[in-house]
């Protein structure tokens, strides 16, 4: 008999950046820049994607209704992307000086100028293929 759990998925993948334009992103040594992020498959993830889905359904009670501003949705998947990060690697996030760990991450993730990281995020993070063994991504 085979045993299933040999394709686990990992419990981390790391997502090289690219820029707006799709370019790669380095740093001043020529090292590619990349955030690590856990997967679907560990109770990080799942802490964080039940929180978010409680905050949704928080809303609907209060509000009657799924309505959310953009600024709310924005915060959200912030929230939920920085309870997912391990580490940003080969950068910093100057505008968070002074604050480490979820609460950079999401000062990070929330900003809008550097949108093209939480959105290359996002997407990685909620593809379980990322986090396959036989990925090479972890």
């Amino acid at each position: 008999m085979f045993d299933i759990t040999t394709l686990s998925a990992a419990d981390t993948s790391i997502v090289e950046l690219v820029g707006g334009d799709d370019a790669p992103l380095y740093d001043d040594k020529g090292q590619r820049l990349s955030i690590t992020v856990y997967g679907p498959g560990t109770k990080i993830y799942q802490r964080a994607q039940s929180r978010q889905q409680n905050l949704l359904v928080d809303k609907i009670k209060k509000r009657g209704k799924m309505d959310q501003s953009a600024e709310e949705k924005l915060a959200e998947q912030a929230e939920f992307l920085a309870a997912c990060t391990v580490s940003f690697n080969g950068f910093t996030y100057p505008p968070a000086e002074g604050i480490g760990g979820a609460a950079l991450f999401r000062k990070a993730y929330e900003d809008p100028a550097i949108g093209f990281i939480a959105a290359q995020v996002s997407n990685h993070i909620n593809d379980w293929a990322n986090f396959t063994k036989s990925s090479g991504q972890s």
